[in-house]
């Protein structure tokens, strides 16, 4: 996934210690996805040390407890809390604020632990008020368990509450074989019918066969756990038309490198706007004719060396 421009590894996609991971917490209610009124901070903490949520919450009102200020590892906060606020564009990403708490899109926020060459810090005032203003350097930054608080008002007037995720740090995964991988990698699109002007996840399943005799079943496993990398989706328009082009490219490869998502059980993910192929420029062309009907879609990624390019998979818009 992408931030700014810039390649974010996913909690759930196996990030490492040196690596920028993006931790994403996504609000929703009653079925839709929303915007809270404010979010204060993000903390996190060594998962192993607060099993309970007692550990770092007041208990009378569920916020954080200060009492656990000094075992922060990092904290995560903007400028100011109102997520209406120019403090949450994803834009001020690296160019203005590494520490801060970024929206996505609606209902879709994000943080970046970044253990990369950045050296990230945050200041605890944005959770404790002004008697708490410390900067702290990032501390997470060792293999292991953690969590991460949101401290977070959900509409005007009503209490902060806070919720809590987890996720992990590896060393990276480091093995050694003795002869080259030979592997079969199959691909399956999960939704064969979307509405017109649904926004839908397109999602297509990616199951990895290393076919080696000689590499035990164990290391296999490993492997088909952390192959598929820099992955993208291409969508053409299947037309019978006489007069139109029989294929026409509406979503390429270029147009979502870094927009789709890999998943931890390596499915690909892409939101597919469809409600935007009436403004698409092949439309325009007199290219698309009806937007009904039938596409055709494949998943194109990196496999160590390989570049893999799926079979067709058919889709029809309704």
């Amino acid at each position: 996934m992408q931030l700014n421009g810039h390649s974010i590894s996913s909690r759930h996609n196996r990030p490492v210690v040196l690596s920028k991971v993006g931790l994403q917490t996504i609000f929703i209610q009653d079925g839709e996805y929303v915007d809270p009124y404010q979010i204060s901070s993000v903390s996190i903490y060594y998962k192993n040390s607060n099993i309970s949520p007692c550990s770092v919450l007041n208990i009378d009102n569920q916020e954080l407890n200060q009492d656990t200020s000094g075992s922060i590892l990092m904290n995560f906060g903007n400028s100011a809390t109102l997520c209406t606020d120019p403090a949450f564009l994803s834009t001020n990403y690296v160019s203005q604020n590494i520490s801060g708490i970024y929206k996505i899109d609606t209902g879709r926020y994000m943080v970046v632990l970044d253990g990369t060459t950045q050296n990230l810090s945050g200041n605890l005032s944005c959770t404790f008020g002004e008697e708490a203003d410390e900067v702290i350097k990032n501390s997470a930054s060792t293999v292991g368990n953690y969590i991460d608080c949101w401290t977070v008002v959900m509409v005007t007037g009503s209490e902060p509450q806070v919720f809590i995720n987890d996720f992990s740090l590896r060393s990276g995964l480091f093995t050694t074989v003795t002869e080259p991988l030979i592997f079969k990698a199959y691909n399956k699109l999960y939704n064969k019918k979307i509405t017109l002007g649904s926004k839908a996840d397109v999602k297509v399943a990616t199951e990895i066969h290393v076919e080696n005799q000689s590499i035990s079943e164990d290391i296999r496993n490993l492997l088909r756990e952390t192959l598929v990398t820099n992955a993208s989706i291409q969508i053409e328009k299947i037309n019978e038309e006489l007069n139109l082009p029989s294929r026409v490219t509406v979503s390429g490869y270029s147009d979502t490198t870094g927009v789709v998502e890999v998943l931890s059980d390596n499915t690909i993910l892409y939101t597919w706007d469809t409600d935007a192929l009436k403004t698409h420029d092949e439309v325009l062309n007199g290219n698309l004719g009806s937007l009904q009907g039938t596409y055709l879609v494949r998943v194109k990624y990196s496999i160590l060396n390989e570049t893999i390019i799926s079979e067709p998979m058919y889709l029809i818009l309704t």
